[in-house]
């Protein structure tokens, strides 16, 4: 059964990091990258895992490959810090990863909250992201 790490770069997410990883808890291992917070995301994230690392902000792109540089196992979930893996997601994802997955990268549908509100319509959902 293929492992799974879950990455997360941060910067100042203090009011978010929390309950990121929280809904991640299930996950063979987290992975944090934050870019010299100027708040407490760091030590917030250091209570949910020992794979914490800052470093300065390279670059959106180039944050995203470092943290999946650090991932222990093939298989790793990309997350925001301002994003939630809801137990239904989890379920899939655990049951898609109980034996090895037919494909090498999944897109995960992103529910966006715009100005107090869940956009559901148009094209803003379901919003793919290839984040597994």
């Amino acid at each position: 059964m293929p492992k799974l790490t879950v990455t997360v770069i941060t910067r100042n997410e203090s009011a978010n990091i929390e309950a990121a990883l929280a809904s991640v808890g299930w996950a063979d291992e987290i992975v944090v990258v934050d870019a010299e917070s100027a708040d407490d995301t760091a030590a917030i994230a250091r209570r949910h895992t020992d794979r914490v690392e800052v470093r300065p902000w390279p670059g959106f792109s180039a944050q995203k490959n470092y943290a999946a540089a650090l991932a222990s196992h093939d298989w790793i979930l990309s997350l925001d810090a301002d994003e939630r893996v809801t137990p239904a997601l989890a379920d899939e994802i655990r049951t898609l990863l109980a034996s090895e997955p037919p494909s090498r990268g999944y897109r995960v549908p992103r529910l966006s909250h715009y100005l107090g509100r869940w956009i559901r319509g148009t094209d803003w959902y379901p919003d793919f992201q290839l984040r597994l």
